[in-house]
């Protein structure tokens, strides 16, 4: 049954405080708690005196800790990492009879943060306070300012003074600069799920070693707009790990981050000397040698060539054919498959760039057993690609033939695509499409978008840009 608990956590967090807060990941609980991003506001919160906060998510409609409902907290945290939170943002706050516009509260402060918030503007009629960028720094003088408040709702101008926040109702057409922390803080107690729930992210303890990427893909939104990239040093991540397992339990640790740091061999070997099994569920190419693969112990390898050599070149992962296929021999001695990614539809693609990809999975199989996904490319702001569009048409007789091609290949919906593009690239109209179809009670889909579209309702990509005003 929806909201029932079928395992045991250990690292939960039981208290109480003046001020509860409800921190809802907009998906489900097999996906929100394996974001690091939850955990660290999770504790930082946690950590202050006057505060408690609580988890929510969408298969569990009352809080993990208490069972309470998100209407009895005092402000309600989301966090956003994918398109679709924004739609589940609204209907959790709607099932909870919480009104969906800020004009219409009185009283709870709904609040978002997350790397979807590169572009907030899509529900600025929705949410009172959203995080730019990196959090952990201006979350701790966000709660020292509330908790002198009487009235935060009503006292919202004095968040204004703290960086990284973006006030719908004070900053008018300011440019906000995205702010970003050194990496000097990481969560000791992580609620960590084990039991009968299985999930590969189990009894595994969460360690972030780097953040942002070094790398500028033409394509990505991490490498231009979530950076700079800074990493952890060795012998900091061993401390962590150390203090970690003196605190909770765990069996396995997950290094978390876009880009691996340049002592990853080191890290690994010093982490296995340590006696703990080690998941990396990020992979770059130059990061698989003779000396990780062996120590991992992973049944499968994800690796990313994204697009045909020539192609791939071009937007900035600057990696052979060739040197994909010596680690995939590599790979064999170790593991039993690996799982190859590619992206359809970039800008500048021709026939003969998805012949080369087919030609390059027909290859790998040769070598070892090889599952293949397609996704079709969505385009975001503050990114080389910002202005592409999303040709349906286009990419529909792409899919076709990469079926006829690749029988087994996965392949991304092309209509749920849309919406994330639509989402990723809207303005203030997107989100008021978005509003009304919630408050009405109306499905979000492909075609919703594209009727909306034609009576002119809404124009996708903005031609404002207002994601602009994020300084990254």
């Amino acid at each position: 049954m929806e909201g029932i608990m079928r395992f045991i956590e250990y690292g939960t967090i039981k208290k109480k405080a003046i001020n509860r807060f409800a921190l809802v990941y907009p998906d489900v609980y097999r996906a929100g708690n394996s974001n690091l991003g939850l955990h660290y506001v999770y504790n930082i919160v946690n950590e202050h005196q006057d505060f408690s906060i609580e988890r929510f998510f969408l298969d569990f409609e009352r809080s993990i800790e208490t069972q309470d409902m998100m209407k009895n907290f005092d402000s309600i945290l989301f966090s956003l990492n994918y398109e679709y939170g924004i739609i589940n943002l609204l209907k959790i706050l709607k099932k909870n009879n919480i009104p969906l516009l800020r004009e219409n509260r009185k009283e709870k402060l709904i609040i978002t943060g997350g790397p979807l918030n590169v572009n907030p503007f899509t529900l600025r009629d929705v949410y009172d306070i959203a995080f730019i960028g990196d959090a952990e720094g201006s979350l701790v003088e966000f709660l020292d300012i509330y908790s002198g408040l009487d009235d935060p709702k009503k006292q919202i101008e004095e968040f204004g003074k703290i960086k990284g926040l973006y006030i719908p109702e004070i900053h008018n057409e300011n440019k906000i600069k995205r702010r970003t922390e050194n990496l000097d803080y990481h969560p000791l107690y992580e609620p960590i799920q084990w039991g009968d729930f299985e999930e590969s992210f189990n009894k595994t303890f969460l360690l972030e070693v780097s953040r942002g990427c070094r790398s500028r893909c033409s394509f990505c939104l991490t490498g231009n707009a979530l950076g700079p990239y800074r990493e952890r040093k060795k012998d900091e991540l061993v401390q962590i790990i150390k203090e970690g397992q003196k605190r909770t339990k765990f069996e396995k640790i997950a290094l978390i981050g876009s880009d691996m740091p340049s002592s990853l061999d080191e890290i690994i070997k010093n982490l296995s000397e340590l006696g703990f099994q080690i998941a990396l569920p990020s992979l770059k190419l130059r990061d698989i040698s003779s000396s990780t693969i062996p120590l991992l112990g992973q049944e499968t390898i994800t690796l990313a060539p994204e697009s045909s050599e020539s192609l791939r070149f071009q937007i900035g992962k600057c990696f052979k054919d060739e040197e994909y296929f010596e680690k995939i021999n590599l790979i064999k001695k170790y593991s039993k498959s690996v799982k190859l990614y590619f992206i359809f539809g970039l800008p500048g693609e021709e026939q003969k760039d998805l012949d080369q990809i087919i030609n390059f999975i027909k290859e790998s199989k040769k070598l070892i057993r090889t599952k293949s996904s397609f996704n079709p490319f969505v385009p975001k702001p503050h990114t080389p690609f910002e202005d592409h569009i999303f040709d349906f048409s286009e990419l529909k007789e792409k899919v076709k033939y990469i079926n006829s091609n690749i029988k087994d290949a996965r392949i991304e919906d092309l209509k749920s695509a849309f919406v994330q593009y639509a989402i990723s690239l809207g303005g203030r109209d997107i989100g008021k499409f978005i509003i009304d179809a919630v408050e009405n009670n109306r499905n979000i889909t492909y075609s919703s978008f594209t009727k909306a579209i034609e009576k002119g309702e809404i124009e996708i990509p903005s031609n404002k840009k207002e994601w602009k005003r994020i300084e990254v």
